[in-house]
């Protein structure tokens, strides 16, 4: 990319005192988020920042917000935990459905139709048997059967 190669080559210096140029303390570096794994450009005061609030590790604004979401649900999960869960549920998702999506779907539509099919069963109030949606053959519940008009 030209523009990121302009910009490493007008890099911005102070002169020290010994002589030698240092970089300016407010210019950007690309910094990648421990969970999802997103790079970033951002300042190095802003990743201090960011690092204090997440105890050393530096999480990107997504994956912020989703750890505070998560401590606002567990209010007794520490900074830490909250990012420490988050960080196992983006390796999750990296490892399976971003490598193999159309057998991710495959494997949420028959977990919510077998919580479905528990949800009917577990209601003893139902007209149909339990045996009627699962066991080892699929069939057809009473409560799903479709009017023909």
């Amino acid at each position: 990319m030209p523009w990121r190669l302009a910009r490493q080559t007008e890099t911005p210096t102070r002169s020290s005192s010994d002589g030698g140029g240092e970089s300016v303390d407010g210019e950007a570096r690309s910094v990648r988020c421990e969970c999802c794994g997103m790079a970033e450009e951002c300042t190095p005061t802003y990743i201090g920042r960011v690092r204090e609030r997440f105890q050393g590790k530096w999480v990107c604004g997504l994956c912020a917000e989703a750890v505070k979401e998560r401590q606002a649900r567990e209010p007794a999960l520490t900074v830490g935990a909250a990012v420490e869960a988050h960080a196992s549920l983006c390796e999750h998702f990296n490892t399976t459905v971003r490598l193999n999506p159309k057998l991710s779907l495959a494997s949420s539509m028959r977990d919510i139709a077998r919580k479905s099919c528990q949800h009917r069963s577990s209601g003893a109030a139902t007209a149909t048997p339990p045996s009627a949606c699962g066991g080892d053959k699929l069939s057809r519940a009473a409560s799903c059967a479709l009017p023909y008009v």
